[in-house]
């Protein structure tokens, strides 16, 4: 397993209606990382394309533990937790940097796919083996 971690300060158009991080701004900073992790291991979407596959979300998990608000300092973490023949479940954890709590973790369950079909596909092995 290889964590990736990043940080990140939360900027005033990442705040709600209700003055905290917007919900929807937790899925696109995971979905970010997935995407930056991908890229640092040499399997991101330009890869990919050239073996004509892709990765496709089947479901995401979201726990909210603390509110984030604008100006907080976080550090967001992902890593592979695991690898089916065409699926893989990657994991994110959001701690606030000053506190070290926990903001909110979450899963995707991801799917490998052709990239014209969308079809699932087998995970080649030299796939998984740059993930875990």
């Amino acid at each position: 397993m290889q964590k990736y971690c990043k940080n990140i300060v939360v900027q005033a158009e990442d705040i709600d209606e209700n003055g905290h991080v917007n919900n929807l701004r937790y899925m696109q900073w995971f979905v970010d990382i997935a995407v930056e992790h991908s890229d640092k291991l040499g399997v991101g979407f330009i890869t990919l394309q050239d073996i004509n596959r892709t990765w496709m979300a089947k479901e995401h998990h979201i726990s909210y533990k603390l509110s984030a608000f604008e100006g907080d300092e976080l550090e967001l973490c992902t890593w592979v937790e695991s690898v089916k023949a065409v699926q893989s479940v990657r994991k994110y954890e959001l701690k606030n940097s000053v506190t070290n709590k926990v903001v909110c973790e979450g899963s995707t369950n991801w799917v490998f796919v052709d990239f014209t079909t969308f079809r699932p596909q087998k995970i080649p092995k030299e796939l998984i083996e740059r993930y875990l």
